[in-house]
């Protein structure tokens, strides 16, 4: 019973984490313009399995946490990582409420994400970044058999901490980046007509007149 429960949890979050990941890549690929009709779709379709793998990886965090706790009551509950694991995971589902009442909305609107404010485009780049890094740190979690009653719960939060920081700070540089270089390409396509008009005056100079 316990190899199948493991087996289930396994296999939610690897699904959770595949689909992310191209999901991640599909919104890369836009680079911040309003998706297609299909986009929108496919982005709903994975937010909806991410959702019902989480579910499925509470239920079954739960009851191997139960069976640990029923083989072993003295020694289990003190795993520092198990409670680490928990915190992340944690962050990972109150994270998910916000990507599905704010960033979700906001991605598959018709202004897309560089049409959004300052602070709703930050917000929405970080809220995806912490949940990619969370669960990319979750499943690492799974394995990392060596860490059980080894290392501390700060260490773990530590290391945690460590890829959560670059991640966010990457995904503002990135947005910002795109957001400056369309500004660019907007001042330069509205520049083009003023140059157009100011060559097209000299030719109407030489015009000779009647």
């Amino acid at each position: 019973m316990k190899t199948l429960i493991v087996y289930v949890h396994l296999l939610a979050a690897c699904v959770a984490v595949g689909i992310l990941l191209m999901q991640d890549l599909a919104l890369a690929k836009t680079r911040g313009k309003p998706l297609s009709h299909q986009g929108i779709k496919e982005l709903t379709r994975a937010a909806e399995i991410i959702s019902l793998s989480l579910i499925v990886l509470w239920i079954s965090g739960l009851a191997l946490v139960l069976i640990g706790y029923i083989e072993n009551p003295q020694e289990y509950l003190l795993n520092q990582k198990l409670w680490a694991k928990f915190t992340v995971v944690a962050v990972l589902t109150l994270n998910g409420v916000v990507l599905h009442h704010f960033s979700f909305p906001r991605v598959v609107s018709n202004r897309g994400i560089l049409g959004l404010g300052n602070i709703e485009k930050v917000l929405v780049v970080l809220s995806g970044a912490i949940s990619t890094i969370s669960w990319l740190f979750a499943c690492y979690l799974g394995i990392a058999r060596p860490w059980n009653h080894t290392v501390e719960y700060s260490f773990v939060m530590f290391v945690y901490l460590g890829l959560l920081g670059p991640a966010c700070i990457l995904a503002c540089t990135l947005i910002h980046s795109l957001s400056t270089g369309k500004g660019l390409g907007m001042s330069r396509r509205e520049e083009e007509p003023t140059s157009m008009l100011s060559e097209s005056m000299p030719l109407g100079k030489r015009v000779p007149k009647a």
